[in-house]
């Protein structure tokens, strides 16, 4: 199964909020950024979502450097870099995962840092194949 259904599920079991698949279907859309099913990525939580979470699961705060100007790239650069849930406000990043939570306190909070290393390294394994 995929993570996302997953997580809906049980959290909706837990809140008595019905997990039949057609009610999960329903939550997709409310509780991530992008509701569809795939097997990487795709995590980024609603703020409703985030909200149903955090009552389940321990979510880890990071603290950005300074204020994020976000782009589309840089979100999407996230949304496929970011292995577990996660939620973003303009100073903080929450994620539900210690070593996520690790990998980016080592960048010190610098969100576009840990953004561009993921993609040099990811550019850096294909073309070494």
């Amino acid at each position: 199964m995929v993570q996302k259904f997953d997580i809906t599920k049980y959290v909706a079991e837990q809140e008595k909020l019905g997990s039949d698949e057609k009610s999960i279907r329903k939550l997709l859309p409310k509780w991530w950024q992008n509701p569809r099913l795939k097997k990487n990525g795709g995590l980024k939580l609603t703020d409703e979502g985030f909200a149903y979470l955090t009552k389940h699961f321990k979510a880890h705060r990071v603290r950005f450097d300074n204020e994020i100007t976000y782009t589309n790239q840089l979100i999407l650069r996230l949304d496929n870099f970011i292995d577990c849930p996660w939620y973003i406000s303009k100073k903080d990043v929450y994620v539900f995962n210690d070593k996520m939570a690790v990998q980016l306190v080592l960048f010190s909070g610098n969100i576009v840092r840990f953004s561009d290393a993921k993609a040099k390294s990811l550019k850096s394994s294909l073309t070494k194949d």
